[in-house]
């Protein structure tokens, strides 16, 4: 059963076998059945014959046996006049007899019926057709048949010779039957049709005494059958019966089938031979009329089986094409990406083979959307789904025919890319990428997602699919460290890649096994008074050892494990700071860092305040640090909750002020509390008078703007002396103090309290 579901057209092939095999049972059992039913009656009709033909012959032997002496004593006598005798005895059956005559030893007529008068009476040794069968009747005692013959009817004559006591010959009575006469035996004797004949055939002189196929055949009597057709007609015979004298004793007749030289062709017949009469009565019936019949039948059948296996023909050609329209689909569903209909990694898979025989350089460009988890979180699947069908719509009409896109999964593309030249291919067409992932229009929404995107040549960086997609990812996500741009593969990449493999791997958990705890960077003001800590994370992994935050941050963000980071980093930085400022009694503030995708987090603007609430804060004593970067991709998301954060009492702060390409644009729509000078700056404030003008420029939006100014990465006096000059109010660095753990800050707040 399986194996007709695999190929529908194997279970058809087996109905056409059958409704043949059934055709051919059918028609042979018809066949048979049809040669059955026309063999028993030529068989029961042919007996028929032979009977009543025999009867009529004996009763005519028996007529001239018995009145035959005496009429012919009485005639050769005394010259008595006979004939009135001869016609009252023709007619007790005039419808079979035709005349009677009594013949003299030298083949005069000494008397016949009155029918039969005639001035010219033939003499019987001098005609040929009568000379034969009239000596004959004289050699033996029975009733002898003569050659059938017209004058001026058609009839079979029989004679028989009377003898006297001393047994010389007194003469010849004979008797014709009448063939003519429509009435008669032979006019009242039926056929099964035009198809079926009955011959009767004298075996001495091979002359044919009667032929019809129910009307009697025309000169059928005028000449004997051909010695080639006799003999072939004896051998037929002889092979059916076995031999010619087992043909000629067979009661019911010998069967046979032969073909005929007369435009009959095959004939099935049935022979009876009488040994008195000396004649076979042969009974045929033409098979071409049976095969007639038989077509007839077989038609039917056929035509019964052609609508059959036709119907049966539409029902599988339709199942078949359903299947093979469901097996396509299948097919286009496995290798194709549902949503944006874009060959998807099993296409890919099945396709690189071909690319792999076919040519001998092509790139593979990974591309990477940047913002894409922002815009799901943030705006929900559909929107983002939305998105990647605009995109995918976008993608396909910049590539020709011979490239080959794919959606690798999530935000992520594969583009197979060939050409002449493939470094001026890669350039067009990345650059054509870019301006496909701006200004995304869904719902009445803008969206700008942007893209990273890592290249990898074949074969210089793989010579297989999966050493291509390492390549490209590594490149990929080198890209992604400053996004919107692009990256080719370099060997030195791939020690970066595993690192950060590494990172991915051992993160995981991390937090569960204590392998991350919590550091605290003192904020000053002016006076060098404690104005805050900021909350750093810290790893210490077993196996790699110390890993920067700068490190393992961007992979928590890219592996979707900062939303559980960011969880721990905030509860346990405001349960130690909590237990601080009790032991202290000193209130001050606490700064956390958060990613763009915390802030995408369901309610994460309640839990963080119930979250305060619970350890005993203040929430005027928490600072949420958020970069530039992170304004940038979805501006307005991230200001609708930093201002429910900020009317609650959160402080905000913007981190990395400056470094960034839209500062003074999104500064309008903050509710900012504070603003950090980067480290980048501060480093190169004495002697860089660029630098100087951009930390003043800083200060003076910081005041235009009613927000405070905090310095990141003060180190020397100097520095925060010329800061101090500028107008700065707070300062962070190694300066003051090194990034502590919670222990290392109480003694730090105590020691400054004394020194106070």
């Amino acid at each position: 059963m399986t194996l007709l579901k695999k190929n529908i057209w194997l279970l058809f092939t087996v109905l056409l076998i059958s409704g043949v095999v059934l055709l051919v049972s059918l028609s042979v059992t018809r066949w048979r059945g049809l040669v059955e039913h026309y063999g028993y009656n030529q068989y029961a009709l042919t007996q028929h014959w032979y009977g009543s033909f025999s009867a009529i012959l004996e009763q005519q032997e028996g007529i001239i046996t018995l009145l035959g002496e005496d009429l012919l004593l009485r005639q050769r006598k005394n010259g008595q006049l006979v004939q009135p005798e001869l016609n009252s005895i023709m007619a007790l059956n005039p419808e079979v007899f035709a005349g009677f005559a009594l013949i003299s030893p030298a083949g005069e007529v000494l008397a016949l019926t009155s029918n039969l008068e005639s001035p010219d009476l033939p003499n019987l040794l001098q005609l040929p057709q009568t000379r034969d069968s009239f000596l004959y009747a004289m050699k033996t005692d029975k009733m002898v048949l003569g050659r059938t013959y017209f004058g001026p009817r058609l009839v079979i004559p029989a004679r028989k010779a009377i003898y006297d006591d001393q047994g010389q010959v007194l003469g010849v009575m004979t008797g014709a039957l009448n063939l003519s006469k429509t009435g008669g035996f032979f006019g009242r004797s039926q056929v099964l049709g035009p198809f079926h004949s009955i011959t009767v055939l004298r075996t001495r002189d091979q002359y044919i005494q009667y032929a019809g196929n129910g009307p009697m055949l025309d000169d059928f009597y005028k000449q004997p059958l051909s010695d080639e057709a006799y003999q072939g007609l004896m051998d037929t015979l002889a092979t059916a019966a076995g031999s010619l004298e087992a043909a000629t004793t067979a009661a019911d007749g010998v069967h046979y089938i032969r073909d005929t030289t007369d435009g009959r062709g095959t004939v099935r017949g049935i022979a009876i031979y009488s040994p008195r009469y000396e004649f076979w009565l042969i009974s045929e019936i033409e098979e071409s009329y049976l095969l007639k019949q038989f077509l007839h039948v077989f038609a039917g059948y056929l035509m019964i089986m052609l609508a059959f296996q036709t119907g049966m023909y539409v029902l599988f050609r339709f199942i078949d094409r359903t299947q093979k329209e469901q097996r396509s689909l299948l097919e286009f569903q496995a290798r194709h990406d549902p949503l944006t209909q874009l060959p998807n990694r099993n296409y890919l898979l099945s396709e690189f083979s071909r690319w792999q025989q076919n040519k001998d350089r092509f790139s593979l460009l990974f591309v990477d959307l940047d913002n894409f988890k922002g815009i799901n979180d943030s705006f929900g699947h559909s929107m983002g789904d939305r998105i990647l069908v605009t995109l995918a719509e976008r993608f396909r009409a910049l590539i020709s025919p011979d490239d080959l896109l794919v959606r690798h999964g999530g935000d992520e593309f594969v583009l197979l890319l060939c050409g002449e030249s493939l470094e001026n291919e890669e350039n067009v067409i990345t650059q054509k990428l870019y301006l496909a992932c701006e200004d995304i229009e869904v719902q009445g929404m803008t969206f700008s997602p942007g893209a990273s995107v890592g290249i990898a040549r074949f074969p210089e960086h793989g010579r297989n699919l999966e050493e291509l997609l390492r390549s490209s990812d590594i490149a990929m996500y080198e890209a992604k460290k400053s996004r919107n741009r692009v990256c080719m593969f370099q060997p030195e990449l791939e020690g970066d890649y595993l690192y950060r493999m590494q990172i991915e791997h051992l993160l995981r958990g991390a937090c569960r096994r204590g392998e991350i705890c919590m550091n605290y960077q003192p904020q000053v003001d002016a006076s060098g008074g404690l104005w805050g800590v900021e909350a750093l994370v810290r790893w210490h992994s077993p196996e790699l050892g110390f890993v920067p935050p700068d490190k393992f941050i961007p992979v928590a963000e890219q592996a979707g494990m900062i939303n559980e980071l960011g969880h721990f980093i905030i509860d346990e930085s405001l349960r130690q700071i909590a237990e601080i400022q009790q032991q202290t009694g000193q209130s001050f503030s606490l700064s956390i860092n958060v990613s763009v995708l915390q802030l995408a987090e369901a309610e994460f603007s309640r839990i963080l305040l119930e979250k305060i609430s619970q350890n005993g804060l203040g929430n005027v004593h928490i600072a949420l640090e958020i970069t530039e970067n992170l304004l940038i991709e979805d501006i307005d998301r991230v200001c609708s909750i930093l201002t429910v954060m900020n009317d609650a009492g959160v402080r905000i702060s913007l981190d990395d002020f400056g470094t960034g390409y839209s500062s003074l644009s999104i500064l309008r729509y903050l509710p900012l509390d504070e603003i950090k000078i980067d480290k980048s700056f501060v480093d190169h404030v004495i002697d860089d008078e660029t630098a100087m003008r951009m930390v003043k420029n800083i200060i003076a939006i910081g005041r235009n703007y009613d927000v405070t100014i905090l310095a990141e990465g003060v180190e020397t006096r100097q520095q925060f002396d010329c800061l101090v000059e500028s107008g700065c109010d707070f300062f962070q660095g190694y300066l003051f103090s090194r990034p502590l753990s919670a222990e290392h800050l109480l003694q730090y707040i105590r020691k400054t309290a004394e020194r106070q």
